[in-house]
């Protein structure tokens, strides 16, 4: 009978002692929800190979969050989720095919903004940004390897003087 008294105390101590841990983990509040949600958006879309159609429907919410950027002219953010939405999704060949063109459309708005400082300048934010700040941004994009495979969509023909005959 003990023995039965003893276990069943323990187990009673066990429940509780789980209760409270769960009630103070629901009353915990987290400041940063909005940066776990993005985390686990990030998890999924590393965790499947997309379609040319979830490929599309990334780039154009991107280009949607880069206009508030742009606006604001939040370069750093802009940069750091063209990485973690675009860079770090894993895309089949044939969506990057499909999505060529809005691919490099989308790659051009993040290399303007951070490799020609003028541009989108008139937000707050980017007049904040110092000459170190776009340093570390152009290095961070240059590493990616989207810039390795767009960096030369656009050939820059050297202008020819005109030749009389």
């Amino acid at each position: 009978m003990k023995r039965n008294k003893k276990l069943i105390m323990t187990i009673l101590l066990v429940m509780g002692v789980s209760y409270i841990g769960n009630a103070r983990i629901k009353n915990r509040k987290f400041k940063n929800i909005e940066k776990t949600s993005v985390e686990l958006k990030n998890i999924k879309s590393n965790s499947k190979e997309l379609n040319s159609q979830e490929y599309a429907k990334i780039l154009e919410n991107f280009r949607k969050k880069a206009d508030k950027y742009l606006e604001t002219g939040d370069k750093i953010q802009l940069v750091d989720d063209y990485i973690n939405d675009i860079e770090d999704a894993k895309v089949s060949k044939k969506a990057l095919k499909d999505n060529y063109d809005a691919d490099k459309e989308t790659f051009g708005i993040v290399e303007v903004a951070i490799f020609m400082k003028s541009s989108y300048s008139d937000g707050e934010n980017a007049k904040k940004l110092t000459d170190e700040d776009y340093k570390k941004m152009q290095e961070k994009f240059v590493k990616t390897n989207k810039f390795k495979q767009l960096e030369g969509y656009v050939e820059i023909q050297p202008v020819q003087p005109l030749q009389n005959k």
